[in-house]
């Protein structure tokens, strides 16, 4: 669950940054585009999956260190995806296999 809710997070948050006006964004230009045309739309799927990550925070460690978790993977998670994004070096294949293992390894 922490594995979902940190995806889910760095969905949230990867979301608001694509839509940001001072951010600069070097990404695939199909891409881009989906986020330039749909502002409010990717907003609203960031906060989405940002309630998500807490649900699955919460329902994995209880309210209270649910909550704290949250707020540390948000802060993580946060400073990663300003600093590693404007990069362009990781690729969502990988970040999906990753996540992938670390989910295999959570259940067992």
């Amino acid at each position: 669950m922490i594995t979902l809710s940190t995806l889910f997070t760095l969905a949230g948050l990867e979301c608001f940054y694509q839509t940001s006006g001072k951010a600069v964004i070097l990404r695939p230009a199909a891409l881009e585009a989906w986020f330039i045309s749909n502002v409010k739309l990717a907003k609203t799927l960031g906060s989405i999956f940002l309630v998500i990550g807490l649900i699955c925070s919460i329902l994995a460690l209880g309210i209270g260190s649910g909550s704290f978790a949250f707020l540390c993977i948000l802060m993580t998670i946060g400073s990663l995806v300003v600093l590693i994004s404007p990069l362009v070096q990781i690729k969502a294949d990988w970040l999906l296999i990753g996540f992938g293992l670390l989910f295999i390894l959570e259940l067992f």
